[in-house]
């Protein structure tokens, strides 16, 4: 049995979410999420399952997770959850490179999730921008048995862009 988790990644200054750009076969994932050096984030993560944590692992950072209301016209089964991360600390992408952002998902087992990026600085705002603005991350999990016991696994990874109205 598969479950599902949604990744929303947004400014925390304005409130606009992040772009991602498709990359083919030139690296490790076909969809890269582009961010800027020296900014502030929020990431919303959505799901069946509570949170058995209230943080969440970024990067090896831990990001305190409030608990917010389900959007009133979303499935009210669903939980949602909201932090904030810098990227202060954080060096642009050499050219022709990825990095990685590691969430560990503190959900009834741990999920680990690396989603491919790529930073940018400020005076490549306009390339950090350019591209598919990202309405969320689709996170397809399973729980598998295995000779270490249970765990989460990731079985796909994709980005779904905001649709124009």
């Amino acid at each position: 049995m598969s479950d599902v988790l949604f990744i929303e990644l947004t400014q925390e200054s304005t409130g606009s979410p992040v772009s991602f750009k498709e990359d083919g076969g030139r690296f490790d994932e076909s969809q890269t999420i582009k961010l800027l050096v020296d900014t502030k984030y929020i990431v919303t993560l959505t799901c069946k399952e509570e949170l058995k944590s209230p943080d969440m692992l970024l990067n090896g950072q831990a990001i305190f997770m409030d608990t917010k209301p389900a959007p009133p016209d979303g499935d009210p089964n669903l939980k949602v959850y909201e932090g904030r991360f810098s990227t202060e600390e954080v060096g642009k992408t050499k050219k022709d490179n990825r990095d990685v952002i590691a969430l560990q998902i503190p959900l009834n087992l741990s999920l680990m999730v690396a989603l491919q990026c790529k930073y940018y600085t400020a005076k490549k705002k306009k390339s950090a921008d350019w591209g598919e603005t990202l309405k969320n991350v689709v996170v397809n999990y399973k729980i598998e048995d295995g000779i270490e016991g249970r765990k989460a696994v990731v079985s796909t990874i994709r980005c779904r862009k905001v649709m124009p109205r």
